[in-house]
Parts: C-alpha cells; sequence; structure tokens
C-alpha cells in the first residue's frame, strides 16, 4: 500500500470524510519505502474490514494504491442486495406468506438471475406454490434454499413451460393486484384468459352496500370477464351485482 497525495492539504480536501481524511493519515505516518511494509504496519492501526468501502473509494480517487482493491471491490458486490432481488424475495414472500430477508438469500438468488430472467424465477416460485401449496409436506420445501438450486430450478422450470401452472400469480403480481382490490373491466382484460384467479365475491343489496362476509372463488380469466360484463348490465337494470376482490390464497 502506498499514498499518492502530492501536497498534505489535499487530505482536508472537502470531498473527503473525515474517516477517509484519517486513514490517509494514518497511511502517511506508517509510509515506509517498501508498500508490503507500509501495508503490514497500517492493519495494526486499521481495521480494513470496517474501513472496506473507505479504502475503496481512496484508490478510485487515485489518492492510495492498493493491492487488495480487487478483492475488496469484488467483496462489497457481492454484498450489493439489487433490485431484482429485492423483488423476487418480496414476491415469494407475498405469495408464502412469510418474511424472508433479501440479504439472507442474496447469493443464492444473484447466482439464479445470472442466467435465467425475472419473470422466468417468479414463474418457478408461482408454480411451486401452485403445486405444493395443498400438500403439507411439500409445502415445507417453498423456499429459495430448496427452489434456487440450480438442478432443481432447471426442472421447474421446464415444467412451467409445458404447464404454465401458476402464472396467474405472476400475471397479478405484474399488474400490482394486492388483497382486496377491486376488479373492473380494465383489469380483467388483463387477466390471462387460459388462467385461474382466486376471488373473493360479496353479494350487494339494492342499495349497492355489500352483504356477509363474502365467499373464495377460483374463476379462468375469460369467466371473469364474461362475469362483470353480465354484472354491470344487471347492476343497470335492478341496482344489484356481486363484486369481485383480489385476494392471495393462503397456505
Amino acid at each position: 500500500m502506498q499514498i499518492n497525495i502530492r501536497n498534505v492539504k489535499e487530505i482536508m480536501s472537502d470531498k473527503l470524510t473525515m474517516s477517509q481524511r484519517g486513514i490517509l493519515i494514518t497511511i502517511l505516518l506508517n509510509k515506509e519505502d517498501n508498500p508490503k511494509i507500509t501495508l503490514a504496519k497500517c492493519k495494526v492501526h486499521l481495521n480494513f474490514t470496517t474501513h472496506k468501502e473507505d479504502l475503496i473509494a481512496l484508490h478510485e480517487a487515485s489518492l492510495i494504491s492498493w493491492s487488495k482493491y480487487d478483492q475488496a471491490k469484488k467483496s462489497l458486490l457481492d454484498k450489493e442486495i439489487s433490485n431484482e432481488v429485492i423483488e423476487v424475495i418480496t414476491f415469494l414472500n407475498n405469495l408464502y406468506k412469510r418474511d424472508l430477508k433479501p440479504k439472507t438469500y442474496n447469493n443464492l438468488t444473484s447466482n439464479i438471475l445470472k442466467n435465467n430472467s425475472l419473470e422466468d424465477v417468479k414463474k418457478v416460485i408461482a408454480n411451486r406454490y401452485a403445486v405444493w401449496k395443498d400438500e403439507p409436506k411439500m409445502s415445507m420445501h417453498l423456499n429459495p434454499s430448496t427452489l434456487f438450486r440450480p438442478k432443481n430450478f432447471a426442472k421447474y422450470l421446464d415444467e412451467v413451460k409445458h404447464t404454465r401452472e401458476g402464472e396467474s400469480f405472476v400475471n397479478a403480481s405484474n399488474l400490482e393486484l394486492e388483497d382486496k382490490t377491486p376488479i373492473t373491466m380494465e383489469i380483467a382484460k388483463q387477466l390471462i384468459s387460459t388462467d385461474t384467479y382466486n376471488f373473493k365475491m360479496y353479494n350487494t343489496d339494492g342499495s349497492g352496500n355489500k352483504r356477509g362476509n363474502g365467499k373464495e372463488v377460483v374463476r379462468y380469466g375469460k369467466d371473469i370477464k364474461r362475469l362483470i360484463t353480465v354484472q354491470d348490465i344487471q347492476e343497470q337494470h335492478n341496482g344489484v351485482r356481486e363484486y369481485l376482490y383480489y385476494y392471495n390464497a393462503k397456505l
């Protein structure tokens, strides 16, 4: 390690944080002709793990030359959580009713996203949910550790492509449908006609007020479109209809 500043005043730059200034002063005070000796002496006074980000920033600003820069940069990038990883784990949590942390499954999820699209990863999550949710022994395996194991994932993705089972959950997520979202014709037009969706259906009285707790129903996208058309006509004639609200089926 060596320090590259030409003038001590550079340490007082407004672009540097107090921590970064302290690191530069520490390196300057421990400076030896041999960069390896400088590095060894600095390690006595600096916690390189704690100050990793500052050391990376100083190297990238050409204020120091750090032989461990490439290794440290890779380590830092490996720990960063991408928006795609967060979206995958959020989708899984919403569907499985879990509270898994993106950080815990960052590496596993990032690796599966390297060779697969975000949409395909979601489809596998939804497909396994549709297939396993009613089987107590199998539902225990609804987690990233099982789903994102490369051999497992390839097999599940192949099943998705052949059966398309579970795609409605991905479609609902893309439409940003949440529990209790009322289904309008505009939303219904975007549903996959040949896939099934989970809803709660409520009857109303002549004044349009909901009655009872509603009943859970599963309908094909094409049937939902037809149902809403019929209900719109009935409401125009007698003010009574059945209202549909999206909901996530629970394990």
